[in-house]
């Protein structure tokens, strides 16, 4: 279910794959005219709850009408006044770069980062904090040139979380954990278009969060393997130390119970072969 996500061996490098125009397009409309509800409320719950943490619009981005020029490349019919009122109507967080540096977002379901501070920062900047991230934060002039080209990208990430909610912002706490019945597989789908070709593009980001025991089912030797490659301090950035403990156990515990059904299964089958 997972497979195309969980990368083994795991790295921080860049891995941004083509993504066709058309299913942007699609994706677009997908967010826009057929958005959600329910996850319309969640944003505007954030918006009321988080006010200037989750979004900005610098002066640059208001002088160039990046807001309205990203809507139009979307084909979004609509023109808003401001990024927040671009935000609360669409599904995706929303990141606008202009000449290299972050001038406008709403990112409402945030990973353990704030959107209110990142106002004017380049894309090295944004990557600072990420650990094992020198391939990425070297690469970021390349990145960049590639966003605002010809092509649209996307790309996957995925962490494990105490919160179930969507938003995993700074300032909600985050309660200990015993079990992976207290987890949360969070999965980041990160799509790109570029607006102003060589000058701008937007990033847009969609969350989904599944329960980490469920995930565990279908591709935990996958995701152990993942998080077996990772560096001490990968774990202690994705925060996977404690994690990674867990899911030992978890996996040992599921191995034996489908060892004992098998037996269970096969016994019966012998019985019934006897009679």
């Amino acid at each position: 279910m997972f497979a195309h996500l969980i990368r083994t061996p795991f790295t921080m490098n860049p891995t941004f794959a083509k993504y066709p125009f058309e299913k942007m397009m699609m994706h677009s409309q997908y967010i826009s005219v057929y958005a959600n509800q329910y996850t319309m409320d969640e944003r505007i719950k954030e918006a009321v709850h988080l006010k200037d943490d989750i979004w900005f619009e610098s002066d640059v981005a208001k002088e160039n009408d990046l807001v309205n020029k990203t809507a139009n490349t979307l084909g979004i019919d609509r023109e808003y006044t401001s990024m927040l009122g671009m935000g609360l109507e669409i599904e995706d967080d929303i990141l606008i770069m202009h000449e290299g540096k972050l001038e406008a977002s709403f990112v409402a379901f945030a990973s353990s980062w704030s959107a209110g501070d990142k106002q004017g920062k380049t894309l090295r900047e944004l990557h600072e904090p990420i650990a094992d991230g020198d391939k990425l934060r070297n690469a970021s002039d390349r990145i960049i040139k590639a966003l605002t080209g010809d092509n649209c990208y996307h790309r996957y990430t995925w962490g494990v979380s105490p919160l179930e909610k969507r938003s995993n912002h700074p300032r909600y706490e985050k309660p200990d954990f015993d079990s992976v019945d207290d987890l949360w597989f969070r999965v980041e789908h990160e799509r790109t278009i570029a607006i102003e070709k060589n000058k701008s593009c937007a990033l847009l980001i969609s969350v989904d969060v599944f329960p980490l025991k469920d995930v565990l089912r279908t591709d935990g030797e996958l995701l152990k393997k993942c998080i077996d490659s990772m560096s001490d301090n990968v774990l202690v950035y994705k925060n996977l130390k404690k994690v990674k403990r867990l899911i030992l156990v978890t996996l040992k515990w599921l191995f034996a119970k489908h060892l004992m059904i098998f037996y269970y299964q096969s016994h019966r089958k012998e019985k019934r072969l006897i009679k």
